[in-house]
């Protein structure tokens, strides 16, 4: 059995709290490119936010269309009130 230590965790909790953020943003202020979401939420490093946004596509909380218009999901609006 693998022991997950402190560091994991660290990297766990910063994901849930970008997931968080993600679906509170497109909440506010409606569909977004999946380039923008990007941009807006990791300036420094645009390749760390991928597999959030893979992960909450995944999970059925965001929608993400052919032309990369990204928009939450009614799963997604369910999730952020139990939260």
């Amino acid at each position: 059995m693998k022991t997950y230590g402190p560091q994991h965790a660290k990297k766990q909790k910063k994901k849930q709290q970008l997931e968080q953020k993600i679906l509170v943003h497109l909440k506010k202020l409606g569909p977004s490119l999946y380039d923008a979401l990007s941009l807006h939420f990791e300036t420094n490093h645009p390749a760390e936010i991928q597999p959030v946004l893979r992960g909450l596509k995944e999970y059925g909380y965001i929608d993400v269309t052919r032309d990369k218009m990204v928009t939450i999901t009614t799963f997604g609006l369910q999730q952020l009130k139990l939260k």
